[in-house]
């Protein structure tokens, strides 16, 4: 069995913790018991290594997020990068390419999909494991994984299962209803939430992107992915394919891509530099700033901080966030890197001031364009002709490769400048 995670996505729900390059899916917002904090991402590689340590996993995600997910994951994962976003079906049909052209898997294999924006516990990744095994019955061509609901949520569309059985046949989907239809749909139905994961086996996905895009070859995919039809994996495939199975889960699963799922998630209501006095009641407070956040007597907030803005909100009000929010994005600020991360600590029209961070046994290429100059200041750390207070130049097109002996921190000052036609 091969995995597929899908892990493109904006990051307008979870801002300003997240944004356009570092999504929601990499906020570090999970405390793993040993005082550090990892992300939605790198909690399911965790599980499904602790399940199997084997298990081939393909991360799909944008261009932009090639980086982070680097910056997480290292290289223990392949990784299909999508030019643009072209919503699910597309980011699907170009992993399902890759692993035929580039990594020669069998098509009879099964491959399960599903997407990094939820938390569960180990029990929903074991059930992953478990979903291969239903198409082995020959009848069924899709199998899919429905939630047990908690509530009667309208957040979610619904399968409608025909029986109650822990695998059952579906007989119908629906649409994102109303909380009092949603209710009807549970009681008289035995409803699921949809949670958005799939197994199927690998020569299936491949025939639904040649019906769909003309072509399931991962070169033609990533040539035309810009134009590709943008549609989702439920419309172009689920909501057509008549033999689909879908296996019942009760176990611990939360809707982790918004503030509200967060605050409801999340055992440390406290992140980061945090005071608050003992009239604060149901607010969670996340900072990722370098100075403390003081709250006293606040109550049912969200109140969250990092160098791309500053977010104080009553609970209610966290659903306007997506839309409200593009008054005030910028440029992203803190951004994963393979090597490390960089956190940008001013901007202007002609200048760019950072912080580097160059991980120990990494190397980096400290590249320039014609008409830029960039002087590099070690903070700390140790690498090859480098040490706390060395402080290099270069510009015009030049490069400078750092090797990491240690963990290295450095100051980064890029500057445009006029270049002189008669030296050009």
């Amino acid at each position: 069995m091969k995995m597929i995670l899908l892990c493109g996505g904006g990051g307008k729900r979870l801002w300003p913790i997240s944004n356009n390059v570092h999504s929601k899916q990499f906020a570090q917002l999970f405390d793993d018991g040993n005082g550090n904090y990892r992300s939605m991402l790198e909690h399911a590689i965790s599980e499904i290594r602790e399940i199997d340590p084997d298990v081939q996993v393909t991360i799909a995600a944008g261009r932009v997020q090639t980086e982070e997910v680097r910056s997480q994951l290292g290289f223990d994962v392949s990784l299909t990068e999508e030019p643009s976003r072209r919503n699910t079906f597309p980011a699907i049909s170009l992993a399902a390419s890759y692993l035929k052209d580039h990594d020669h898997v069998d098509p009879q294999e099964p491959i399960v999909i599903f997407s990094v924006d939820s938390y569960a516990d180990r029990s929903f990744y074991e059930s992953l494991f478990s979903l291969g095994e239903i198409l082995d019955d020959g009848n069924t061509n899709l199998v899919l994984m429905g939630i047990e609901p908690t509530s009667p949520s309208d957040k979610y569309g619904y399968i409608i299962p025909a029986s109650s059985d822990e695998v059952s046949a579906v007989r119908a989907f629906r649409e994102k209803p109303d909380t009092e239809t949603a209710k009807k749909y549970i009681e008289e139905h035995h409803a699921l939430w949809n949670a958005g994961v799939f197994a199927c086996r690998l020569e299936y996905l491949l025939r639904r992107a040649d019906i769909v895009f003309g072509s399931s070859s991962y070169a033609n995919l990533l040539q035309r992915y810009p134009e590709l039809k943008q549609i989702s994996f439920d419309y172009a495939v689920v909501e057509k394919e008549p033999n689909i199975a879908v296996k019942r889960y009760n176990g611990t699963w939360t809707d982790a891509g918004t503030w509200t799922g967060m605050c409801s998630l999340l055992k440390n209501k406290d992140i980061g530099q945090v005071v608050r006095d003992d009239q604060c009641e149901d607010t969670l407070i996340v900072n990722h700033l370098d100075f403390p956040i003081l709250a006293m007597g606040v109550k049912n907030l969200v109140i969250a901080a990092s160098r791309d803005g500053i977010l104080v909100a009553e609970k209610d009000r966290i659903p306007d966030l997506k839309t409200v929010v593009d008054d005030v994005w910028l440029e992203p600020r803190v951004i994963g890197k393979r090597y490390g991360g960089k956190e940008v600590l001013h901007r202007s029209e002609s200048s760019e001031t950072s912080l580097l961070t160059i991980r120990a046994g990494s190397s980096v290429t400290i590249k320039t364009d014609i008409g830029v100059r960039k002087t590099l200041t070690v903070l700390h750390g140790a690498g090859e002709k480098m040490k706390p207070g060395t402080i290099f130049t270069i510009q015009d097109g030049e490069k400078w490769q750092i090797n990491a002996d240690t963990d290295i921190q450095l100051i980064e000052t890029m500057i445009e400048f006029e270049i002189e036609p008669e030296n050009y």
